[in-house]
Order: C-alpha cells, then structure tokens, then sequence
C-alpha cells in the first residue's frame, strides 16, 4: 500500500476511533444493578458528628430564634411528629441504589419531603448536642435526649436553636431545606442510639405516625413513650 494513502486512510479514520477509545464507557456496558438485598439490618453503625458548645461564625445569618410560646406536640407515636404537615413523599430507612456507584447502600433515616421552610420540630425534649454545616447532611441540628438516644435533622435551609440549648418537646429547631447533597427540598431524620461504645442507627418509622392518620398507621396501638 502507498505510505501517503495510508496516511490519508489513517488520518480520516482515527478521529472516529479514538473517541472509542478514550470516551465514557456506554451505558449499557455498564451492566444491570446488583439485586436489592432483602434483609434490611434493625441497626446501622453510624459516624458520631461530635458536639460544639457554640453557633459557628458563618452560620451566624442562618439563626433565626423562634418565637417565645409553648409549642404544641404532634404526637400520635412514642415520637412527635417532626414537621408542621405531613410529608409528600416519604423515602424509608433501607436500601437505596447508588445511581453514580450502580450499587446498593444503607439509607440511616427516613426522608420526609415537604416545602421549603416548613417548621421543623424537636421529637422529644432534651439538649442540642449540634448545630452545624456537615458534608452531605448540609445544615443539621442534632439532639441528645438521654440514655443515648439522639435525633439528627438535616437538610435544614435555617436553625433556630443554638448548641447546648434545652429543648421541650415541639420546640421549633429550624426549616425545611435542601442543604448539603439534597435535590429537592426535604427533612432528613435520624434515630440514634449509642449501644456499648458505638453510634447507631435504627429505623425511626415505627416510632413515626404521619399527622391525621389516628392512633395508628400499622393497625395497632401507638408505641409507649420513650424516655
């Protein structure tokens, strides 16, 4: 063969090659996703965030105290409920596909979703252990209630709490936001339990009765009240 024509031939065909060669792999090749796992652990370890004893300074315009006033408890379980108004839609405690990872992981909490900057409330009473920015939670207010028991509310778009506060049950802590690695606007809640040195999380539905549904969303008797 000519040198020049292979040239030529080389010339007018690698441009189409190399995006093959170099690109994204397609869709397709990357396969179907694992199967959902069935099981679904009652607990899963969970990092502790820490605690700080003060607002730090950049989220100092994102504090806006609640009005003073007793606060009304939305309860129908061993919970208050932790919106103004039931969700839209509701994302449980389990397993979710990882859509950039194509594989499964655990969702610790349960997402209530709901429009931005509806009151969030405090479950039960107890102290703000944390009030800060953190990775993919965004703004996020966590409360410590004893004998290890913590709630974790995240996505926040505000706080209305500060570190180290006393919280009554019902007490506003902020609003409704999408913060951190959120795409719309939600409340992210967590049940924490600190069990023989180690955080976990527990599935918080049971615990959970969406307002207006009476005694019971499950056909049995609200939960006893947790201390």
């Amino acid at each position: 063969m000519d040198s020049r024509f292979r040239r030529f031939l080389t010339a007018l065909v690698l441009p189409w090659l190399l995006p093959l060669s170099l690109g994204p792999r397609p869709l397709l090749a990357m396969g179907e996703p694992p199967p959902r796992p069935t099981e679904i652990p009652l607990e899963v370890p969970v990092g502790d965030l820490g605690q700080n004893d003060r607002l730090p300074e950049p989220l100092r315009s994102r504090y806006r105290p609640a009005p003073v006033g007793v606060f009304p408890v939305h309860q129908a379980g061993a919970l208050g409920y932790p919106l103004a108004l039931q969700p839209t839609e509701q994302a449980p405690f389990g397993w979710r596909l990882a859509d950039a990872r194509n594989a499964w992981r655990l969702h610790t909490g349960l997402d209530l979703v709901a429009p931005e900057g509806t009151p969030v409330f405090a479950v039960l009473p107890g102290t703000v252990r944390l009030v800060d920015e953190v990775g993919g939670y965004g703004l996020l207010v966590v409360i410590d209630h004893g004998l290890g028991w913590q709630s974790l509310y995240a996505h926040l778009l505000d706080v209305s709490v500060l570190p180290g506060e006393s919280l009554v049950a019902g007490q506003p802590i902020g609003r409704v936001g999408s913060s951190g690695s959120a795409t719309t606007a939600h409340l992210h809640f967590e049940w924490r339990q600190l069990r023989q040195g180690r955080l976990v999380a527990v599935d918080p539905s049971p615990l959970l009765q969406p307002i207006g549904t009476g005694p019971s969303v499950a056909g049995r008797a609200p939960l006893p009240p947790l201390p």
